[in-house]
């Protein structure tokens, strides 16, 4: 991959050779071929797409599809229906849109190929899920920041169903890992998803954490925003109280990584908080809503003292 370059919140890029190492990937949702628009050489209208889409199938990514004829679909795009018969008339292909290998659709002024055998749904284990549930590819983020060694214990103390736990089991399948929620319905999707990271999720409150002292290597957590779950106001009294519990149970090289939109109350707990601090902030976008994944490590003075 070359020429890496960022376009709102995506990124495009060169890509050549075999595309085992791209899917591979868990940090995207989406892969498209880009067939016209502001990139340089690119024509733009219905007939330069064509002739991509052509250039692809021959020698591209599309070039990986092995069906004897592509299915695909068109997005409600201004020009969907003349697209729509120029594929099918011009390459037959057939036209989809419940089982799709190809769709066509924009972003911002790009006309987009989406391969469907590397869309997000494509890569991902199905699973239990539940309305604040994280997306996969925000939790493969957060795991990948949460640097994971061999044999570590890993806690996620707001495990919903379990994706991060899932996620971190794809990451690192030595690593031990504990989750719990205080949700008898986050608890029971957990327990669907059992199989997929190997635990037994526990009922406890995040203010009380059923683990001893010093014990845990990583904690990684999507927190309550205070929106689809809880409230801003029992945020005021839950974060500090689990940054407490999170600075008892973290190991002197312990790490956590976080994640909430309820970001300035979270800065001011972790100010307050004794034995942690924030090494970096990454700013996301997802569903919506703008959070941030904290990572958060011993102070100075939390790895002397603690062996």
């Amino acid at each position: 991959m070359t020429r890496i370059r960022r376009y709102g919140d995506a990124a495009v890029l060169d890509c050549r050779g075999p595309l085992r190492e791209v899917a591979g990937l868990r940090m995207y949702s989406a892969l498209s071929v880009v067939l016209g628009g502001h990139e340089p050489g690119l024509a733009a209208g219905p007939a330069a797409a064509i002739a991509a889409l052509r250039r692809s199938q021959a020698t591209g990514v599309l070039s990986a599809l092995d069906a004897a004829v592509i299915s695909f679909r068109v997005d409600p795009l201004a020009d969907r229906w003349e697209l729509r018969d120029l594929v099918a008339a011009e390459l037959g292909w057939r036209n989809d849109p419940r089982d799709w290998q190809v769709n066509l659709t924009r972003r911002g002024d790009l006309l987009l190929a989406q391969v469907g055998a590397l869309y997000r749904s494509s890569r991902f284990p199905t699973m239990a899920r539940l309305p604040a549930s994280t997306n996969p590819v925000v939790a493969a983020l957060l795991v990948q920041l949460l640097k994971v060694g061999a044999g570590q214990v890993v806690y996620d103390p707001f495990c919903g169903s379990g994706t991060l736990l899932v996620e971190a089991f794809a990451y690192d399948g030595t690593a031990v890992l504990i989750g719990s929620d205080s949700s008898p319905t986050a608890l029971a999707a957990a327990a669907a998803n059992r199989p997929m990271w190997g635990g037994g999720p526990l009922r406890a409150d995040a203010a009380r954490l059923p683990v001893a002292t010093g014990s845990v290597d990583r904690v990684v957590a999507n927190l309550p925003f205070g929106k689809r779950v809880g409230s801003h106001a029992a945020n005021i009294v839950l974060y500090p109280a689990f940054l407490a519990e999170l600075n008892r149970v973290l190991r002197a090289d312990g790490r956590a990584v976080l994640l909430t939109e309820d970001k300035e109350l979270f800065r001011r707990s972790v100010r307050r908080a004794p034995g942690v601090r924030v090494l970096r902030e990454v700013r996301l976008a997802s569903g919506g809503l703008h959070p941030s994944a904290f990572v958060l490590e011993r102070t100075r003075t939390a790895r002397g003292r603690r062996p």
